[in-house]
Formats: C-alpha cells, sequence, structure tokens
C-alpha cells in the first residue's frame, strides 16, 4: 500500500498527494499526532510521511447548511474515502462538484481518520441563481424542516 499503486491518487507523487483542500486540512492532525513531548514539532519531512500512511484509511462526510428558525442544522449529504476523491483534490474541481451536484450552499466537509474525526472546512457556492439542489437530497418527501 506504501506505493499507491492501486488508489486513483499516487501517494508516492507529491504533486497530487501534498496539495489542494484535503492536505491543508490533514496537516494540523498530522501535525498533532507527530509532536511530542521530547522532540517538539515534526518536521514537514515526517508530516508527509505520516500522511502518506494515514490518506488511505481516511475519509470525508458532505453536510449542508440549513437554517431552521434560529437554528442552524447540518445535514448529511454523502461521505466517500479518500480514494474516491482523486477528482476532486484541487478547490476549483470541489467547488465545481457542490455547485453541479448540490447547487447553491453553504457546505461543510468533515475529515475522519478511521472513526477519529480530524477536521471540518466550510465551503460556500455563491452563485446565488443556481438552484438548492441539495433540498431534494435533504427532503426527499418534497417538505423542510418545521420552522420553529
Amino acid at each position: 500500500m506504501s506505493e499507491g499503486k492501486d488508489w486513483p491518487i499516487d501517494v508516492t507523487d507529491p504533486e497530487t498527494l501534498f496539495t489542494g483542500w484535503l492536505w491543508e486540512m490533514f496537516r494540523e492532525y498530522v501535525r498533532k499526532i507527530r509532536r511530542t513531548a521530547s522532540t517538539g514539532a515534526p518536521e514537514l519531512s515526517g508530516m508527509k510521511e505520516k500522511y502518506k500512511t494515514i490518506f488511505p484509511e481516511a475519509s470525508v462526510k458532505f453536510l449542508v447548511e440549513e437554517k431552521v428558525g434560529m437554528i442552524v442544522v447540518f445535514n448529511p449529504l454523502e461521505e466517500r474515502t479518500t480514494a474516491e476523491l482523486s477528482d476532486l483534490m484541487t478547490l476549483d474541481a470541489l467547488m465545481a462538484y457542490l455547485s453541479k451536484t448540490y447547487g447553491h450552499g453553504k457546505y461543510k466537509i468533515n475529515l475522519y481518520h478511521g472513526m477519529t474525526f480530524v477536521a471540518t472546512h466550510n465551503f460556500k457556492v455563491e452563485d446565488e441563481s443556481l438552484p438548492e439542489l441539495w433540498r431534494a437530497i435533504v427532503h426527499p418527501e418534497g417538505g423542510s424542516r418545521r420552522r420553529l
């Protein structure tokens, strides 16, 4: 698995692995787990090595923000392994995917290493001319949450 040959993203290729929004989300987590009281913060090379081992074991959850009265609810949309993100690694590709698949809205992506929550990041599709396609996924019955 360290070769990365079975994954859509080659974990041996720094041009694809250590760039983009997902690497940025991972950096803080990797820095924390590599830090020890005796050695302090890890070198970037150590962080990258740890990231290579974590990457195939990670997953993301896409959520959408919905305001219900005075409350903000984050509704789940989909879950993917990091292996399934190869076509969404750049910010432009991710934003195009969110726009086309879910439309106008505020999105949150949660990153997990196994069952452990790692990080979260918010993304906003600002084009108000796009329909809120996510509503049909969140409320397949055609309704919406009851307003408080």
